[in-house]
C-alpha cells in the first residue's frame, strides 16, 4: 500500500470519529426466537448500493448490521464479470458511497494511488478501478460482509423480527433482523432468460450478457447480437475486438434510443430527497422510471461503428432460429 492511501485511511479514521455523535447506539438489543443476538438490519448485497446503506446505517449509529453477498470478495456488482465496458458511463466527479465525506470519495482514492495529475487527466474511471475503490472503500469503513452466503427465503418471526434462511459454504442458516433491505440490483428483478425463439439452438451457440463469453472462441465468426442497449452493444464491440468476422446487431423498435432519461435523475433534489416520499409516491416514480427506455453514450455506439463489419439493424425483431451447418 502507498504511503499516500496510508496517509489517506487513517485521516478518514480521524474524519468519522470527529462526526460519530451521538455516541450512544441508536436501538436497543433484540433476541430472536432462537435465543441469539437479533441484526437490527441485514443487507443482501454488498455492490455499490448495500454498501452505501450499509455505511448510512453506521453513520446513524446502527452498527448491529450485516451485509451479505452470494459472489467472492471483491466481485460483487457486475465490474469484474459481465460488464464490458472499459470505464463507467457517469462522469468521474459523482459521488456516491461516500455520503460527503471527501476523504471517502473516488477522487480522493484515485489521486491518493495514481496521484492528482492522473486524476486531472482523467476522462472516465475505468471500471476495475471502480470495483478495486468500492473494496477499498468496505474495507476502510469497516463493514461486516460475508461472501459466500444466499439469501434462500424471508418468513415473519416472533417480536416482529423477520427470519431470513442463507446458505453458505459449510451449511444453511436462520438470521433474524428487525429489517431486511434487498440491495441486489437489476439482477434482483428477475433472472436472465434465453428468448423463446433462441431456446432449441445448440448448446454453446447462445448466451445472455451475464455469461463467461469466451469472446477468443468468436474470432473469425458471424455474431448476432439481440438488444440495443448499453449492454448489447459493448458485448457486440468486445466481440468485434476479438476479431469477429461480422457483427450484427438486431433492435425490434424502428428506431434505436438515443436519449438517456436516467442522466436527468441526477439532480440532487430527486437523490437526496424521493426517500422521503411516502411508499405510494416513491412507488409511482420508480414504475415511470423503469418504465423508460434507457440509451447510451455515443462513445459506446462509436466502439462499435468504427468497425467496418458491424452493421446494425433496426425494427429487426427475431421470430425464430434454427441451426445451418458449420456457418456462425
Amino acid at each position: 500500500m502507498s504511503d499516500a492511501l496510508t496517509e489517506l485511511e487513517g485521516g478518514i479514521r480521524a474524519d468519522l470519529a470527529r462526526i460519530a455523535h451521538p455516541g450512544a447506539a441508536w436501538l436497543e438489543p433484540k433476541t430472536g426466537p432462537d435465543g441469539k443476538p437479533a441484526l437490527d438490519v441485514l443487507i443482501v448485497g454488498a455492490g455499490q448500493s448495500g454498501v452505501a446503506t450499509g455505511f448510512g446505517l453506521m453513520r446513524s449509529r446502527v452498527s448491529n448490521i450485516l451485509l451479505l453477498d452470494k459472489a467472492a470478495e471483491g466481485m460483487e456488482g457486475p465490474w469484474l464479470t459481465y460488464a464490458r465496458m472499459p470505464t463507467l458511463r457517469s462522469p468521474k466527479d459523482y459521488t456516491g458511497p461516500d455520503l460527503d465525506i471527501p476523504s471517502l470519495t473516488y477522487q480522493s482514492w484515485h489521486e491518493a494511488r495514481f496521484g492528482k495529475e492522473s486524476w486531472q487527466g482523467l476522462g472516465l474511471i475505468e471500471r476495475e478501478h471502480w470495483a478495486d475503490y468500492l473494496l477499498w472503500l468496505r474495507r476502510t469503513i469497516a463493514l461486516p460482509v460475508r461472501n459466500g452466503c444466499e439469501l434462500l427465503k424471508i418468513a415473519p418471526a416472533a417480536d416482529g423480527l423477520l427470519a431470513a434462511l442463507v446458505t453458505r459454504a459449510d451449511g444453511v442458516e436462520t438470521l433474524h433482523a428487525r429489517k431486511i433491505v434487498l440491495a441486489t440490483g437489476q439482477e434482483g428483478m428477475g433472472g436472465w432468460m434465453i428468448p423463446e425463439p433462441l431456446r432449441d439452438l445448440p448448446a454453446g451457440s447462445v448466451a445472455t450478457v451475464a455469461d463467461e463469453i469466451d469472446f477468443e472462441n468468436l474470432r473469425g465468426k458471424r455474431v448476432a447480437v439481440i438488444g440495443a442497449g448499453a449492454s448489447a452493444f459493448d458485448n457486440a464491440a468486445t466481440a468485434l475486438e476479438a476479431g469477429a468476422a461480422e457483427v450484427h446487431l438486431l433492435c425490434r423498435r424502428a428506431q434505436i434510443q438515443v436519449i438517456q432519461p436516467y442522466r436527468w435523475l441526477t439532480f440532487r433534489g430527486f437523490l437526496r430527497h424521493l426517500s422521503d416520499l411516502d411508499d405510494a409516491w416513491r412507488w409511482r416514480f420508480m414504475r415511470t422510471i423503469l418504465e423508460m427506455r434507457e440509451g447510451f453514450p455515443q462513445a459506446t455506439y462509436d466502439r462499435c461503428a468504427r468497425h467496418a463489419n458491424f452493421t446494425l439493424h433496426e425494427g429487426a425483431p427475431i421470430e425464430a432460429a434454427c441451426a445451418t451447418g458449420k456457418r456462425h
